[in-house]
């Protein structure tokens, strides 16, 4: 099945993104992958995730060995059409855009044998996707993004983000890895480059290229280290709009070695199928059925645990016991539209007795990257602006009234 755009039940999986992704073990990888894929239609990674995240390359490749702590086989959802890969149309093989990335010297460029088995595991299941569009829409995200940092001041910020922005506009199309190197170059033989200015240079391409895509296909995102005010209200008592689940749905040990076989099985119930359509509801901006929704999660975690026990029995006695354990719960949370920021989150979040609390998160946000990154972005201009001024008001008094800084101007604020 390949994803439509505009489809809220397709849901982007950005934490296997290789660049900067904060979940780099194959077991905490899975867990997240089986997570969202529970609560998620389809779920839809690109061609450079595949070829160059090498924890997912360890779960996909069909060769390495299942161990204790995590399974080796979500090529089975690829199979089903659980997991949805989508490929650049400029390429007709997984081997093509290997071998054209390993000429680049992009980094953790996978072997041969490795991207012809992907394009063997993917053959019938592959859906393209314009090349061309989104790589404009990166240069042109980065170039908004860092033109918007650009201060009035002539010093070396506003300078160093300039000749940032003169570069990108010179390249055609923009390559990220190109990105790096102009980076490193400034600052290797630039003495007067601002590292805070590098730093936003960075972190803009980082947030475009890894939201320039989900755009492009216009579906939600997941995004798992994403932090809402909606987390603080877990940690409490349960409130209105808020489902009880078993700990074991949310719980990484045990989705690191849940069998992709069950969560296929899942796939195909018709309570799964009720949840599904009040989070595309939610994530599309349309009234949510808690009811429904409540029953559907009920009924669907009911038939899973059923499933992952007889999975478990006789063969994996430490994760039976966590799929029995009652001690540890679960809440379901689905926020209201925020009038401030204008996103609508639907948040799973782990709670635990006795135990370490909100271990895994899920967070599907309709615009997740754009608040977010504007939201840090205006900070650290605000911030880097507030030290420089701070900084001349200084060199201007008298020695006896000089304060010690903490925060030198030339280093971004905690």
């Amino acid at each position: 099945m390949s994803p439509a755009a505009g489809n809220s039940t397709h849901v982007f999986l950005s934490e296997t993104e290789h660049h900067g992704s904060t979940v780099t073990d194959p077991g905490g990888l899975r867990a997240r992958i089986v997570q969202n894929a529970l609560f998620a239609d389809r779920l839809v990674i690109t061609d450079s995730q595949v070829l160059h995240n090498v924890a997912l390359r360890s779960l996909l490749d069909g060769q390495t060995p299942s161990t204790p702590e995590w399974r080796a086989d979500l090529a089975e959802l690829i199979g089903s059409g659980m997991l949805v890969i989508v490929r650049r149309d400029s390429a007709g093989s997984f081997r093509e855009i290997r071998d054209e990335h390993k000429a680049r010297n992009v980094g953790d460029v996978p072997t041969e044998e490795y991207a012809e088995l992907m394009d063997e595991i993917t053959e019938g299941h592959i859906a393209p996707y314009s090349v061309d569009t989104v790589s404009e829409r990166f240069k042109r995200r980065t170039v908004d993004r860092l033109t918007d940092l650009i201060g009035p001041p002539d010093d070396s910020y506003s300078r160093t983000l300039r000749a940032a922005v003169e570069w990108i506009h010179g390249q055609d199309p923009l390559y990220y890895n190109s990105l790096r190197g102009w980076i490193e170059q400034r600052r290797a033989t630039h003495g007067e480059t601002s590292e805070v200015a590098l730093e936003a240079v960075e972190r803009s391409a980082n947030w475009s290229f890894r939201t320039s895509l989900p755009a492009v296909l216009e579906m939600p995102v997941a995004w798992g280290t994403v932090r809402t005010p909606s987390t603080v209200a877990l940690q409490g008592d349960a409130t209105q709009g808020e489902l009880t689940l078993p700990g074991y749905a949310l719980n990484p040990f045990v989705l690191a070695r849940l069998p992709a076989s069950v969560v296929n099985e899942a796939v195909g119930l018709a309570s799964r199928k009720v949840v599904v359509d009040q989070f595309a509801k939610a994530h599309s901006g349309r009234p949510v059925d808690t009811d429904a929704l409540r029953d559907g999660v009920e009924d669907f975690c009911m038939h899973l645990q059923e499933a992952a026990v007889a999975a478990f029995r006789g063969l994996d006695a430490d994760a039976l016991a966590a799929v029995r354990d009652e001690r540890v719960t679960a809440r379901l949370h689905v926020s209201a539209s925020s009038v401030a920021t204008g996103s609508l989150d639907t948040l799973i979040g782990l709670i635990s007795s006795g135990f370490n609390p909100a271990s895994l998160m899920l967070n599907l946000l309709s615009m997740p990257f754009d608040i977010a990154q504007d939201r840090k972005e205006r900070k650290l201009k605000k911030e880097s602006e507030r030290l420089k001024n701070a900084w001349r008001l200084e060199k201007q008094l008298p020695e006896h009234q000089k304060l010690l800084r903490i925060v030198s101007p030339t280093e971004p604020p905690e």
